[in-house]
């Protein structure tokens, strides 16, 4: 390593970590800190900076985080994720003048090509080289191997709520900037699971769609019907849990932030390994994921319930009605 001023690296959704580790500094998701610290300050502070209150709230929460936390260098998706990140920018680039910013594109079409440069400009920002963003890269894969470990053992065995399979997925884009401490709570959940209970009777159910800013939605799911969610669809895909040997290769299978209809086909293949028997997908409003909703709701091969979210906090009353009534359908049971 040739050395870096650069202390923490924030982003605006998942992008090569691996990079990062290896250049010494901290990788830190905004998004994770926005929705497990004060996502209500951190909106008021995003409003306060001049981001209109009908923005969606990721995107104010990103930008009050930043404020908040006032990271090194703030890398934005500008391609692959939401079109407001370009704005994003404008905003960081205005308030934090001395703050590094970095535009990151995943190539629509996939050009392995296009991806290696953009691979080759956030490793000449951060200063390293292949080789030592190469070496790194094992370490992060061996803890990738032991999340689709507890991915195996979840699906059969009763021990990991889903709102905690969720925490444990989304966390590992940034590995809760602490790998020792990471690794550590992966080996206690592996430990646990493999003594739990197998649970062959309760019917299981797949989260889809961008993360839910519902803070009880697996919960109200789990504690009111006979139900496990074993599967959600993108954290599943941010935890990369089958990593490629290649970089480059590692982010061209990575499905969020290209086509749908790989993700549909993906998800089908969990539906009939997982053995689920319903999903529920989220979408955020102000998102322009919205419009893939109703091509989702076509192609599953499930029934699916499509909900929608705008502020952190927990379901309304009409969404838990709408959850209640689709899962006496697929359960079975009445409350």
């Amino acid at each position: 390593m040739t050395g870096v001023s650069v202390k923490t690296v924030a982003f605006t959704t998942t992008i090569p970590q691996e990079i990062i580790w290896a250049a010494g500094a901290v990788p830190v998701d905004l998004n994770n800190v926005f929705i497990t610290g004060n996502s209500a300050d951190y909106i008021r502070r995003a409003e306060a900076l001049g981001i209109p209150r009908a923005t969606c709230s990721w995107i104010k929460g990103i930008m009050g985080v930043v404020d908040d936390i006032r990271p090194d260098t703030v890398i934005a998706v500008t391609e692959g994720d939401c079109s407001n990140n370009h704005a994003l920018m404008s905003q960081f680039r205005y308030h934090y003048p001395d703050m590094s910013i970095l535009g990151f594109s995943y190539p629509q079409d996939k050009d392995p090509n296009m991806l290696q440069l953009q691979l080759k400009k956030l490793m000449d920002h951060l200063h390293v080289s292949p080789v030592e963003v190469d070496l790194f890269k094992k370490k992060l894969d061996e803890l990738r191997h032991k999340l689709r470990d507890i991915d195996d053992l979840q699906t059969q065995h009763i021990g990991l709520s889903g709102k905690a399979l969720q925490r444990l997925l989304i966390s590992s884009t940034d590995f809760n900037q602490n790998l020792a401490t990471y690794e550590s709570e992966l080996d206690q959940w592996i430990s646990l699971l493999s003594r739990s209970a197998l649970d062959l009777k309760t019917c299981r159910i797949g989260i889809s769609g961008v993360p839910s800013i519902l803070s009880d939605l697996s919960d109200l799911i789990e504690t009111r019907f006979p139900a496990r969610i074993v599967y959600f669809e993108v954290e599943s895909d941010f935890a990369m849990m089958e990593p490629s040997q290649i970089l480059v290769e590692q982010y061209l299978q990575f499905r969020y932030p290209y086509e749908l209809f790989a993700r549909i086909a993906a998800m089908n293949q969990q539906i009939k390994e997982k053995g689920l028997v319903a999903m529920v997908h989220y979408v955020q409003s102000f998102c322009h994921r919205q419009i893939e909703a109703s091509i989702i709701q076509k192609l599953l091969d499930v029934p699916v319930l499509v909900l929608e979210g705008d502020a952190p906090g927990p379901v309304d009353m009409r969404t838990q009605i709408r959850i209640e009534q689709f899962m006496e359908r697929i359960t079975g049971a009445t409350l």
